[in-house]
C-alpha cells in the first residue's frame, strides 16, 4: 500500500486477497521478463549477442526480485497445474509456459545454426538453464563478501562468468578448441 501511494482499503477494492496482490505483482514482472527475453532476441545482431542479452535480463530480473527465485525452474510454493486455480494463478503459469517455449525456441535456433549442441531435449536444457543461472544468481547475492574477499571478484563479474560457463557447457566447440582435445 506504500509504495502504490494507496491506502489498505484502497488496494482492498481492486484485490480480494493478499495473495491476490502477490499474484498480481509477479505477473507483471514476469510478463515484463519475458517482454525483456523477446526483446534480447530481436535486438541481437547474432545468437550469442542475443544469449548475452538474455542472461542479462534474467540476472536483472532476479536481482529486482529475489522472492520469484524457484518459480520459473519449479513452479514455486503451490503454483501446480489445476483447473480450480484463480485466474491470476493460471496467468502466471501461462507466461512461465511461455518464458520455457521462448528459451526452448532459441536454443533450437542455436543448435540449427550449429553453435550448441542439444544432448538433451530442448526443453530439458531450458529447466538446467533456468536451474543454473538461478543458482548463480542466489550465490552471488548470498555470498557478495565471500566474492570479494576470497575470489577477488565483485558481484557482476561472478555473474558474467557465470553466464559464460553456462555458454561453454552448451556450444560446440571451435574448430581450434576440437583439435587441441585428447581424443
Amino acid at each position: 500500500a506504500r509504495e502504490s501511494e494507496y491506502s489498505k482499503a484502497t488496494l482492498y477494492v481492486y484485490f480480494q486477497s493478499k495473495e491476490e496482490i502477490i499474484n498480481a505483482i509477479f505477473l507483471s514482472g514476469l510478463v515484463l521478463l519475458q517482454r525483456k527475453l523477446q526483446e534480447a532476441i530481436d535486438t541481437a545482431a547474432n545468437w550469442y549477442e542475443a544469449y548475452e542479452g538474455m542472461c542479462a535480463a534474467v540476472v536483472r530480473y532476479y536481482g529486482e526480485r529475489p522472492e520469484a527465485c524457484g518459480v520459473l525452474v519449479n513452479g514455486g510454493a503451490g503454483l501446480q497445474e489445476d483447473a480450480h486455480l484463480d485466474q491470476e494463478v493460471r496467468d502466471i503459469l501461462r507466461v512461465r509456459r511461455s518464458i520455457g517455449q521462448l528459451l526452448a525456441d532459441f536454443l533450437r535456433q542455436g543448435a540449427q545454426e550449429g553453435l550448441i549442441r542439444l544432448d538433451l531435449r530442448a526443453e530439458e536444457l531450458v529447466l538446467l538453464f533456468w536451474s543454473a543461472l538461478e543458482g548463480i544468481v542466489r550465490m552471488a547475492s548470498q555470498r557478495d563478501a565471500y566474492l570479494g574477499q576470497t575470489l577477488e571478484v565483485d558481484r557482476d563479474v561472478f555473474l558474467r562468468h557465470g553466464c559464460q560457463m553456462l555458454l561453454h557447457a552448451i556450444t560446440n566447440p571451435a574448430p581450434a578448441e576440437e583439435a587441441a582435445q585428447p581424443e
